[in-house]
């Protein structure tokens, strides 16, 4: 007895889909190579970690004076990281890093804010917390970057420039409008976001790594567990400029909100 052979009515063969699957693949194991030497987070020394070295003696002290008093009378907790060099790695990624190992904010209002300077690249971002994603829009945060920060930095004032845009967060965050800059207050909610199409291949790429990669659906954890390790308080030297002074965080979780930008 005969049977008949399977007929594809689409007429459309698997192997049409190889490339396609090649290429996932492919994206997997360099998401694995990426994960895998990875950038450390250096520790949380203050509010101020300037291991770039950008802010001198009195923008050290100014900034870390007005970020020790937010913390003390506020709710809000704001710190600043500047790093030599992101070292090949995104720098929204490696932010998002430092928000889950540094915990800033209050645990159950997640009302924390950190600033991340990358020098070498003249890259910086403000990662925000959940808890304050209503009161600091990606927009306003980019308006800050770009309209209060960038000028200053491109004249080289990274201190002037960082504590002006601190001062934007708080009084956004805090409500108070005397902090606020008019450039700020004009934002448009036009902000950009994720394409549908960069959305599926997201989609796509995380399933193809749960079917191929170590660690199953649980992959991404995996890769992001592992570091190049070694980052000690003295490695760039430099630091919050106050030392041993008790500031850390206070559990608050982060989910991406905020906003980046070069000079």
């Amino acid at each position: 007895m005969s049977f008949p052979l399977y007929h594809n009515p689409s007429g459309v063969s698997m192997k049409s889909f190889q490339p396609l699957f090649r290429i996932v693949i492919i994206t997997c194991l360099l998401l694995q190579s990426a994960f895998l030497f990875a950038l450390d987070v250096p520790p949380l020394t203050g509010p101020v970690n300037d291991y770039a070295r950008l802010f001198n003696g009195s923008d050290l002290r100014e900034l870390n004076n007005y970020l020790y008093a937010l913390d003390q009378k506020s709710d809000l907790q704001i710190a600043i990281l500047t790093i030599p060099s992101l070292e090949d790695e995104n720098l929204e990624d490696y932010s998002i890093r430092v928000a889950e190992q540094w915990k800033i904010g209050q645990k159950g209002k997640d009302s924390g804010v950190i600033f991340v300077i990358a020098a070498q690249e003249h890259k910086l971002r403000i990662e925000v917390g959940y808890g304050l994603e209503g009161l600091i829009t990606d927009v306003q945060s980019s308006r800050i970057i770009r309209s209060i920060m960038i000028p200053a930095f491109q004249k080289g004032e990274y201190g002037k420039g960082t504590l002006l845009g601190v001062k934007n967060v708080a009084g956004l965050a805090l409500q108070d409008e005397s902090l606020i800059s008019q450039e700020v207050k004009n934002a448009d909610d036009d902000d950009d976001f994720l394409s549908i199409p960069l959305v599926i291949i997201l989609i796509v790429v995380f399933l193809f790594g749960a079917r191929f990669m170590p660690g199953g659906f649980f992959w991404p954890l995996l890769f992001l567990s592992s570091g190049r390790g070694g980052w000690s308080s003295g490695s760039f030297g430099g630091g919050s400029g106050r030392g041993g002074s008790g500031f850390s965080g206070g559990g608050g979780r982060f989910g991406g909100g905020g906003s980046s930008g070069s000079w």
